[in-house]
């Protein structure tokens, strides 16, 4: 589970941020919990506790505690180097009292879904919780390969073929339930019977795509419109 925490005074604010990050997992199937705080009193108050973060989109001008003065607690009180902040503000005249804390990010109100979505997919590629593993089942031995090197899936009946950079793999399965593992990892169900890996197509065009080893394979009409729309998100996030 991915934890991100929320802190502004804003509730309007807060309820952007959470929609957007909410909607993104659904559309991603990657589990992300969200809690959010109206005040830095009550997130550092949380924090004490032991409760922790993997990324905190966190608010500065706040009343009595605000956004620069936790970021500070939490970098040098508690000694915490490993949740990644992003900071909220409308104005951009703090970069240096920024400093010490180290921010990821620093984003201008009002929020823009884009770069919300950006600043999760790279926390969470610092934080080494990106990169995957796709695992499955031939008789009673669990396999296990990198996604990396998975360019897609392909469905015949109840057999499912997994292409590799290097060579094929085939095991007794459902592609929905590939997709379920995958989803996160940049891959498209572009056609009931075939899922690719995004970093490894070549070539985009309305009815098809082209792989790196030259395969052609079609995106059934159905899911035209919104494959168009993923690839559009995944260049915006600025995915190789």
């Amino acid at each position: 589970m991915y934890r991100i925490a929320i802190c502004d005074d804003e509730q309007l604010i807060c309820s952007q941020i959470e929609n957007i990050i909410l909607k993104h997992a659904a559309e991603t199937n990657e589990k992300i919990e969200t809690q959010v705080f109206y005040s830095g009193e009550e997130l550092y108050k949380f924090l004490v506790l032991g409760e922790g973060f993997d990324l905190i989109f966190l608010d500065i001008e706040m009343r009595m505690l605000n956004g620069i003065e936790v970021g500070r607690r939490i970098r040098d009180e508690m000694d915490n180097q490993i949740t990644q902040i992003v900071y909220v503000s409308g104005k951009d005249n703090y970069y240096k009292e920024l400093f010490d804390v180290r921010p990821m990010h620093f984003l201008h109100k009002p929020v823009e879904a884009q770069e919300i979505i950006g600043d999760i997919r790279l926390a969470m590629k610092l934080s080494d919780k990106l990169g995957g593993v796709f695992s499955y089942k031939k008789g009673r031995e669990v396999h296990r390969i990198d996604v990396k090197d998975i360019l897609y899936f392909e469905s015949n009946n109840r057999e499912v073929r997994i292409v590799k950079t290097d060579d094929d793999e085939i095991f007794y399965g459902k592609l929905n339930d590939v997709f379920k593992q995958v989803a996160k990892y940049y891959f498209m169900f572009i056609h009931k019977s075939y899922i690719v890996n995004y970093i490894f197509v070549t070539k985009f065009k309305y009815e098809e795509v082209t792989m790196s080893n030259s395969e052609v394979l079609p995106i059934s009409q159905s899911r035209r419109k919104s494959i168009r729309e993923l690839q559009i998100r995944f260049e915006k996030e600025g995915v190789l």
